[in-house]
């Protein structure tokens, strides 16, 4: 079997050590794990953390491991390999370095029969993103374009509008990647392997593809027919039934999401709506440590809300035909 390879990236002082602390700690120390370090000046793992896991930490500290790829780094993973067998390893590269340098040698010919690159996280500051971005574009950007999943640093510090512009950004960087927003202390690895590795219960766009077939009451639909009226027509699903799905950081109240739950039964200017479910996050969660969220279902003539705990970001789908994308995004207040 082969061992799982997952790069931890970030510019200069983001939290890539903070949250490799928090997946060893949290999730990880049941696995045999070992950690490839290469950060200039920065104190790396600890020693109380390595004593809590079964963490090997190895420091490539020949300079910046870019400049290593060749060499020392491909030596370093088979020797682990050979000698610890681990479950999985980390890779910590210096916060200068370019993951799309790291990826590549991960690659290489003489290591793709022992490694399988899994997760592949950039760590992101949100207070220093325009500043670090304006002045290492080349570096920054890099972390960015190359990552699967980008995780949002000091958010629970930032404002709105920051923040509103610092995921906009990053989509307009690199539009497959998941981002989670909410701030570490509120999110358990679990949810963040989860995202990180692509895990089915938590990607939008499988949830999506998924909804063209779905059940409501009883009834499967899965066949629909043209004009938006269901039949015994052999058609597919996607050629009527519409789907949005959005991600965002919008806060809500149950009583705002009541009033939209109201909105969709009650007013026809929004499409026909059979099946609307999401996570979303409780208003002042970012003011303060609270980690109550709100996930709510709905199909036509009921719908229920309920408290869950802190998601990597909200979410929504709307299952339907003939729906107005346009006002469910004013229904929900998205920004587009």
């Amino acid at each position: 079997m082969k061992t799982k390879v997952d790069i931890i990236s970030g510019f200069l002082g983001a939290g890539k050590t903070t949250l490799i602390k928090k997946l060893i700690e949290e999730k990880l120390h049941n696995e045999n794990v070992v950690i490839i370090e290469n950060e200039f000046g920065e104190i790396g793992i600890d020693g109380i953390l390595l004593r809590k896991s079964n963490a090997f930490v190895k420091e490539i500290n020949s300079g910046c491991i870019c400049c290593s790829l060749v060499g020392e780094f491909g030596e370093a993973i088979q020797e682990i390999i050979l000698k610890y067998k681990p479950d999985r390893i980390l890779i910590e590269p210096s916060g200068v370095g370019k993951l799309s340098d790291v990826i590549k040698a991960c690659g290489k010919s003489n290591l793709k029969e022992l490694i399988t690159i899994n997760m592949i996280i950039t760590v992101v500051d949100v207070l220093k993103y325009k500043i670090y971005n304006a002045n290492f574009g080349e570096f920054f950007e890099n972390q960015v374009k190359n990552a699967k999943t980008i995780l949002l640093s000091k958010s629970e510090k930032s404002d709105r509008i920051n923040l509103d512009f610092v995921v906009n950004s990053i989509h307009n960087l690199n539009s497959t990647c998941n981002i989670i927003t909410t701030d570490l202390k509120s999110i358990t690895s679990d949810t963040i392997i989860d995202v990180a590795e692509q895990s089915d219960k938590t990607s939008l766009e499988k949830e999506i593809k998924s909804a063209k077939n779905f059940s409501i009451k009883g009834h499967t639909y899965g066949k629909t027919i043209q004009s938006g009226n269901p039949s015994s027509h052999n058609h597919n699903a996607n050629e009527v039934f519409d789907v949005w799905g959005v991600e965002t950081i919008n806060v809500y109240t149950k009583e705002e999401l009541k009033n939209i739950m109201d909105n969709m039964a009650h007013y026809t200017e929004y499409g026909f709506i059979l099946r609307a479910k999401g996570v979303l996050r409780a208003k002042g969660v970012l003011q303060c440590h609270d980690n109550t969220w709100l996930q709510f279902d709905y199909v036509p003539d009921e719908y229920e809300i309920k408290n869950i705990k802190a998601d990597y970001i909200g979410r929504l789908c709307v299952i339907g035909y003939n729906l107005d994308k346009k006002k469910l995004n004013n229904l929900f207040k998205i920004i587009v």
